[in-house]
């Protein structure tokens, strides 16, 4: 075993506990999205004998991107909430460890760092879901089901 691994263990911790967050939301959006598609264009697409790829493609997949978005959404948003929390916890350099040390200090300055830093820890996440609404307005078919 080598003493410089690849990844530090407080890095492996962190990236693990923020998958295993980020995974259900978008597990169970798409989930019921897949579900959720108008039996009429799945019995299309039997009447049409489409095979399972093109099925998939052009019914399944576009019927469902609204819901499989919504996950996506959330799971970054709970990804970078937990992200922020597993540096503080875990010690990993980033911004949640900042907040942390400075919460520590105690010094007359700390609170007005933590102010800041909460600010850009919202700004960040808010521009994580604007990123990923445009992402989903240039992939949707539907550009009036795409909520602003």
């Amino acid at each position: 075993m080598s003493n410089d691994p690849a990844f530090s263990k407080s890095f492996l911790t962190s990236a693990i506990t923020v998958t295993l967050c980020c995974l259900w939301p978008t597990i169970i959006n798409t989930t019921v999205g897949v579900n959720g598609v108008d039996k009429d264009l799945i019995n299309v697409s039997r009447v049409l004998r489409l095979n399972a790829t093109t099925k998939t493609f052009k019914i399944i997949l576009p019927s469902a991107m609204p819901m499989i978005f919504t996950g996506l959404r959330l799971s970054l948003g709970i990804g970078w909430m937990v992200l922020i929390a597993a540096e503080m916890l875990a010690q990993n350099p980033g911004l949640g460890k900042f907040v942390w040390d400075e919460f520590q200090n105690g010094s007359s300055n700390s609170l007005a760092r933590i102010m800041v830093a909460v600010l850009v820890i919202g700004l960040i996440g808010f521009l994580l879901d604007r990123g990923m609404l445009m992402l989903q307005r240039r992939t949707s078919w539907d550009k009036n089901a795409v909520l602003h």
